[in-house]
């Protein structure tokens, strides 16, 4: 699936949780023959056939087709982007975020526990589809506990271009997650400032989106207020970001839109 000016679209979503120490994230180090290899980044992938099946939507609580399209300013489908985030997000760190039936939230007994273990082996596998494990646990999605947060487009100078779209949500619950393998070699919870520093002293490393992403974020002290204030964004203010670089005295550099020199690339 392509967007017409040949982007691919893709989600990603932020996972934020409360310490000790205030707001924390939990970022995946992806595979070096992955996209963006040997990088940290937030779980989440490319929008898949399934996530834009109509019958899927029968898995979806909180958000409507319409409400998504207003809601990212958009003339094509737009809760595949909801729902990819989620089921990447399961892919990749085991965290499922949905409703019971009654809409209470999903909080895994500890059997549900195992249960979850083995069906995201077997999806991992391509032995299940993500609908079936919904079906299986009497599940809905829950969409709306994602905020959107911000619309990122890959430079030009790159061959694979994605249109991705960040979301945020909360993840308190006591409920280990892991990265796949796969796609993901390692993970941690980290905090906002930590996760900046150890990018500047060279410890991980992050991209432009993230950076961003985590910069956004950082002079929250918990999720509440986090949520409360990324909540009152109105989806219309929020633009899309397409970076600029160039090579400049030998060196790359980067530019993002409002900044001197950027209209001029």
């Amino acid at each position: 699936m392509l967007t017409k000016d040949n982007l691919i679209p893709s989600s990603s979503l932020i996972l934020a949780r409360d310490s000790n120490n205030g707001v924390e994230v939990f970022l995946m180090k992806r595979a070096q023959k992955s996209n963006f290899g040997g990088v940290w980044v937030f779980p989440g992938g490319i929008l898949e056939k399934l996530d834009q099946v109509i019958s899927i939507n029968d898995y979806c609580n909180g958000i409507s087709e319409t409400e998504a399209k207003d809601i990212l300013n958009n003339d094509s489908d737009s809760l595949p982007y909801w729902i990819a985030s989620l089921r990447e997000t399961f892919e990749e760190t085991g965290a499922l975020i949905a409703n019971r039936y009654d809409n209470s939230h999903f909080i895994p007994t500890t059997k549900e526990a195992e249960t979850l273990v083995d069906l995201r082996s077997d999806l991992l596998n391509g032995n299940i589809a993500f609908d079936s494990i919904l079906k299986e646990l009497g599940l809905k999605m829950a969409l709306d506990r994602l905020v959107y947060v911000s619309h990122w487009i890959t430079p030009k100078v790159e061959t694979k271009r994605y249109t991705t779209r960040f979301f945020l949500t909360t993840f308190n619950e006591d409920h280990l997650l892991t990265h796949d393998g796969i796609e993901g070699t390692d993970s941690k919870w980290i905090g906002v400032e930590d996760a900046l520093q150890a990018n500047e002293a060279g410890t991980i490393s992050l991209i432009m989106p993230t950076i961003k992403n985590l910069e956004s974020i950082s002079n929250y002290k918990n999720t509440a207020d986090l949520i409360k204030a990324k909540t009152i964004v109105k989806s219309k203010d929020i633009p899309a970001i397409e970076p600029k670089f160039f090579i400049e005295d030998g060196h790359w550099k980067g530019l993002l839109p409002g900044e001197e020199g950027y209209e001029d690339r």
